[in-house]
């Protein structure tokens, strides 16, 4: 895994050897690219003793390029990184609670070194980081720190000083920087863990330690951690001091009262981080927290003096625009001068008599410039073979030759290559001690490029070099090791308003959650005990009068869904028969189209498909080489696809996902594996910017492996495309990527095995016909963001089966989102800061006529931004044209219409600026939104509107929705929030329209599935809503779990796995969950555990009546044959038996208590309707029993 021997190796080299004479003192080298971490980290060990070093590059990547090489270079250091703020200084934004805890951290990490120096210690920061002032004493904060066993910790302590450090308080944590407190157990998430974490307390004693994962909210498999530090989330700490001078400032700028008014009070603010320097004591550059002894580095001092500069120019800029719009008028803004970017020189000034090296690729003839003699291995672009012949032409002539990759795929594929040639290729895990003549050596590694040494015969060559493949510069990250998701948490959040859909009374209003005490039985001997109900809302019965109100129990949950389809529904009447007639209507319309969907699904289980072998190594070197973290569902989908894929049964597998989630990786994965299997592989996207797009991706990932791809659109010339026809039916082609030109008419396929339709919402039904004919026995993986209702129809309703992509990969931002009135110095600085990260802008406007006018202001506003422009009235020739540019990078800014916001993923722009945003629909700016962001740089969009034309009450509505919700995901519920908003019903077909409106989309979907489970035979009948009601105290009390929402989706899970149809182990399952998350179940919630397990039995046996009347139970809803009404007489004394009503009435046990009352009913239910066969009812019961010995 290691070069460290490489370094004596090269000591062998004059030129090298004289420069490491100059380890102690400052000075100035030139080089090739690939020897610089080498000769510094010679430089490192010359110097006696521990050492420390700061190295400063020009950008965030390069940094990571350099960590990684670091690494491999001196496996035995400590190498850590000192990320950017993704914000600017004087923007009113907070950096991200992980990019600060990561800072801290490294800044502790080098006190702690100075205190007692070991080892070598090496921080790496770029250029923005390395510059920015910081405040004094960040290190002297003593982090939380939580151990197991531990005692003294006091919870509500605890809970102060998390806040103290700005962690910020929630009902349940889902990011860094958030805790929440249940009871005696603490969830937090620390600043730079991977998974928060769960502390359970006992008294003042830390009981427990376990990490457990976002999504489900459940502890993972025991990770043995023993202790968990919890640092600050944010650089200005709110201290005494700090709020006292926010007070003194209050008066002087109330412009800023907002702010530092919650400054003044504690309270940490977004943005608070602009006012530091006027906030703090003072700001000091980074090498005060440099050791003294260190050394410090910048590497490549050309690119870092050209960033530097920039940097300082483009926050002026921004401190100008938002302070010019804060002190409007005043003369004199806050002095903030402090906080601002330092020069590469002033930094080395404060640096003092430390070590300063640079290292530059120019080769320089100044005097006192030490140069090392080496040369950058030739590129071998185009030439597949050229590496492997240069590598053997070298090996000839006796030199010693390494090449290092970063997979052991590539390593073994080096092994074989060469040695098919006959060249002595040797896989090595570390360099060793003498390099032979002739020999290569092959390890697995990172270095940041190659280099020759003439000299000394020796030559050392990258991935990139080697294999001719650029290495994603995300590669960095290890896999994180995924957990595959239980059951996903999402809280049904109904707020006040919200309408929902029941069962039986049909379409309503959620008002409030709410508590109140029922008697159950009649008469002299009623019992109470408190239950929690929903309030909904319906039509008044009678004009004129209030609504009217219903009370849902919380064990009846499932027969409420939320109501999607169309705008505002007008309120149902209770019992009514309009709500009747509308289900009748939907349910008979869903008839229909149940037949038709069944023709389709037999047809595809009748076919018999090609079963697919199971994977190659081949297949799992691809894998391996994937640049990101997989997440969980990313992992779940794919094993999906590939099952599918395995069986003889056709795939046809829907893929929903939100935009950037990772779709096209699993398709790239099922591709290779079709390949592997001696198929074809078609994919189908619906734009040519796409094609290429996706040629690219493809061929990026299947560098080096025998793959043929060829594409297919109108970019091709006529004689390409010919070519391409021609290899598909012969079978040279392997994969074609291609627009709907691929299912025209004189395409033919020599083995066809799978198709891939990306996008496939955008696809027309004759475009559907025509894949109908190629796909009768085809695996077909289709692939959207927003899935059409009849699609999505099918999916839910499992004729086709679907996969949902719902994580955000990991290292994803959620997008800034700034409203406000448009102003151009704000538009000029917003464009600067995103040209000084390298990145590109979109800018919107959706005016042809005025377009050329605001591309000419901005050129005007932006003079060094090259500006393009885009709009649907240009030939579509010229538009592509425009698309792919930007694509490549030949245009920073393109002004355009909304023709932007259908699938273009450049991964580059993250900054979208929205003129006259007022204008647009929420659906429309959310997919705006989603075109920025997809990289790991923090996205900016900036909406914006006329300040001199008042917004609409709408207009205004929605813009403060999309400042609100900036968060990754719902891309799914957007697409069926999207049904709401537009009406499901135009895409549908004309028939469903007026259906989905009547009963709302998740009701439509559940009669689709029981029509189409009819057909299929598989039906369970309808099934008869019970009424359970036992004078036991079963619920969830308020101390248990304290957050509304929360609560109901406790309630919401327990009535989904209480239904009939849900698995055997679903209870357990939930019983499980609760105990993970809240800590010990209370003898309500265990008692309404086993109540749900009874509503489940009796469900199953088809009782629509189990309930306590005063003295009795009375069972009403199903025949009793003789036998058992014999049985009936014996077992239970003074019982009754109605048979017209079908009813039976049996005193109850006198004195018992709930946990034995509700036994009791159980045996009741088995002695008379056998349904102890269903084996679930003891097992839940004995769960309960074991578990709480005190019950009964």
């Amino acid at each position: 895994m290691t070069l460290e021997r490489l370094i004596p190796a090269l000591s062998r080299a004059q030129t090298f050897a004289d420069a490491l004479d100059h380890a102690h003192r400052s000075a100035e080298f030139s080089t090739v690219e690939g020897l610089r971490l080498p000769l510094i980290a010679g430089l490192l060990e010359r110097r006696d003793g521990p050492q420390c070093l700061l190295a400063i590059t020009a950008t965030g990547r390069e940094a990571d390029a350099v960590r990684e090489a670091w690494a491999c270079l001196d496996p035995n250091a400590t190498v850590l990184d000192l990320p950017a703020w993704e914000t600017l200084p004087h923007e009113r934004l907070s950096p991200s609670a992980e990019t600060v805890g990561r800072r801290i951290r490294t800044l502790r990490a080098l006190a702690n070194w100075a205190d007692a120096p070991t080892g070598t210690i090496v921080v790496v920061a770029s250029v923005r980081a390395a510059l920015q002032p910081l405040p004094a004493g960040l290190t002297d904060i003593e982090p939380v720190v939580l151990e197991l066993g531990g005692r003294g910790a006091d919870l509500s302590e605890v809970t102060a000083r998390l806040v103290d450090l700005a962690y910020s308080r929630v009902d349940m944590v889902t990011r860094r920087g958030e805790f929440a407190v249940r009871g005696g157990i603490l969830d937090v998430f620390p600043a730079v863990a991977e998974h928060p974490v769960r502390v359970e307390f006992f008294g003042d004693e830390v009981d427990q330690i376990r990490e457990f994962s976002v999504a489900d909210q459940r502890s993972l498999p025991d990770t043995g951690i023993t202790r968990v530090e919890l640092p600050p989330t944010r650089e200005l700490l709110l201290t005494d001091g700090v709020q006292q001078r926010a007070r003194e400032m209050l008066h002087e700028f109330p412009s800023l009262s907002t702010i530092l008014q919650k400054v003044a009070e504690g309270i940490p603010v977004e943005g608070m981080e602009s006012l530091a320097p006027a906030l703090v004591d003072r700001l000091v550059p980074l090498t005060h927290y440099l050791p003294e002894s260190a050394a410090v580095v910048v590497l490549g001092p050309e690119r870092v003096a050209t960033r530097a500069a920039n940097l300082v120019e483009t926050n002026r800029e921004f401190l100008s625009a938002a302070w010019h719009a804060a002190t409007a008028g005043a003369e004199s803004p806050i002095d903030l001068d402090a906080g601002d970017f330092l020069t590469v020189s002033a930094l080395r000034e404060s640096a003092g008599d430390r070590a300063w090296w640079s290292v530059s690729q120019f080769d320089a003839d100044e005097s006192g410039v030490v140069r090392v003699a080496a040369d950058a291995p030739p590129s071998f672009a185009g030439r597949s073979g050229g590496a492997v012949d240069h590598v053997v032409d070298r090996l000839t002539e006796g030199w010693s030759m390494v090449i290092a990759a970063a997979g052991p795929g590539l390593v073994e594929r080096a092994r074989d290559v060469l040695s098919d040639v006959g060249a002595a290729a040797r896989p090595v895990d570390a360099l060793p001690e003498t390099l032979e003549p002739g020999v290569a050596y092959l390890v697995r590694g990172s270095v940041e490029q190659g280099f020759e040494l003439p000299d000394v015969k020796l030559g050392l060559l990258g991935e990139t070099e080697f294999y001719g493949r650029s290495v994603g510069y995300d590669s960095r990250q290890p896999k994180k090791l995924a957990s595959r998701r239980k059951n996903v948490v999402d809280p049904l959040q109904l707020k006040a308003g919200d309408f929902v859909v029941h069962n039986t009374h049909g379409i309503g209003k959620f008002i409030e959650l709410v508590q109140r005490e029922v008697s159950t039985g009649g008469g002299r001997n009623a019992q109470k005990s408190t239950r929690e109900f929903l309030v909904i809302e319906y039509a008044p019965s009678k004009r004129g009068y209030p609504g009217d109100k219903l009370y849902v129990p919380t064990d009846q949950l499932d027969l409420l869904t939320r109501y999607v389809g169309g705008e505002a529904p007008a309120l149902s009447k209770m019992g009514g028969s309009d709500w009747a007639s509308a289900k009748g209507r939907a349910r008979k319309a869903v008839r229909d189209i149940a037949v038709e969907l069944v023709k389709l699904y037999s047809a595809r289980m009748s076919s018999r498909g090609f079963a697919f072998p199971a994977d190659t190594p081949w297949q799992r070197e691809l894998e391996e080489a994937f640049p990101y973290a997989e997440t969980p569902d990313q992992l779940t989908t794919i094993d999906e696809v590939k099952r599918d894929m395995e069986s003889p049964i056709p795939m046809d597998r829907l893929l929903a996902g939100d935009v950037g989630y990772g779709k096209t990786e699993v398709a790239v994965r099922a591709a290779f594996k079709a390949v592997q299997g001696g198929k074809q592989v078609a994919v189908i996207v619906p734009t040519t910017l796409l094609v290429k797009q996706h040629m690219e991706t493809f061929a990026e990932r299947f560098a080096g492996f025998p793959v043929h791809l060829r594409a297919l659109s109108r970019f091709q010339s006529d004689r390409e495309a010919k070519e391409t026809l021609d290899g598909l039916v012969r079978g040279t082609v392997d994969i074609v990527i291609g627009t709907h030109r691929i299912l025209s008419q004189g395409v033919q396929f020599k083995d066809l095995g799978l198709v891939i339709i990306d996008e496939e919402q955008r696809f027309g039904v004759e475009h559907k016909d025509a894949l109908k004919k190629l796909k009768t026995n085809v695996d077909v993986l289709a692939m959207s963001a927003t899935p059409i209702p009849r699609t999505l129809e099918m999916a839910v309703t499992g004729i086709r089966e679907m996969s949902t992509l719902a994580t955000p990969p990991e290292d994803r931002h959620p997008i800034l989102t700034f409203v406000g009135p448009y102003s151009d110095k704000q538009v000029a600085a917003a464009i600067h800061r995103e040209l000084l990260r390298e990145g590109q802008i979109f800018y919107v406007h959706n005016r042809v006529k005025s377009i050329n006018r605001v591309a000419a202001h901005l050129a005007e506003l932006v003079p060094d931004a090259r500006i393009a422009i885009a709009h649907g009235q240009m030939s579509e020739s010229a538009l592509e044209q425009v698309m792919v540019d930007f694509w490549e990078r030949k245009f920073d800014v393109l002004v355009s219409t909304t023709i932007i916001e259908t699938g273009l993923d450049v991964a580059n722009a993250n900054t979208l600026i929205i003129d006259r945003a007022d204008k647009y629909g929420l659906s429309q700016l959310h997919q705006l939104r989603g075109r920025v962001g997809r990289g790991r740089e923090r996205a900016y969009a900036y909406f914006l509107y006329d300040e001199t034309k008042p917004l609409t009450e709408t207009a205004h509505d929605r813009l403060q929705t999309l400042a609100a919700n900036s968060d990754l995901g719902g891309g799914m519920a957007i697409a069926m929030k999207d049904l709401e908003i537009r009406g499901a019903g135009n895409l549908l077909g004309a028939e469903q329209a007026g259906h989905i409106a009547g009963v709302g989309f998740d009701l439509y979907l559940r009669m689709i599935g029981e029509a189409v489970s009819v057909f299929r035979g598989d039906a369970a009948e309808e099934q008869t809503e019970l009424r359970l009601e036992l004078p036991v105290d079963a619920r969830i009390p308020e101390e248990f779990i304290e957050s509304e929402r929360l609560r109901l989706e406790a309630y919401q899970k327990l009535s989904t796995a209480a239904a009939p149809a849900s698995d055997d182990e679903a209870l357990g399952q939930v019983r499980e969950e609760l105990a993970d998350r809240y800590g010990e179940l209370p003898e309500p919630v265990l008692a309404l555990l086993r109540v749900s397990q009874l509503r489940r039995t009796a469900q199953k046996v088809g009782l629509s009546d189990v309930v306590v009347m005063g003295s009795n139970l009375r069972l009403a809803g199903r025949e009793l044959p003789d036998s058992k009404q014999l049985r009936l007489q014996r077992m239970y004394q003074g019982s009754k038996w109605w048979g017209q009503t079908r009813t039976a009435q049996l005193p109850l046990p006198k004195d018992v208590c709930d946990d034995e009352l509700i036994t009791w009913v159980g045996q009741v239910l088995e002695n008379l309707y056998d349904a102890g066969a269903s084996s679930d009812a003891r097992g839940a019961s004995d769960a309960s029993a074991s578990a709480s010995p005190s019950a009964g």
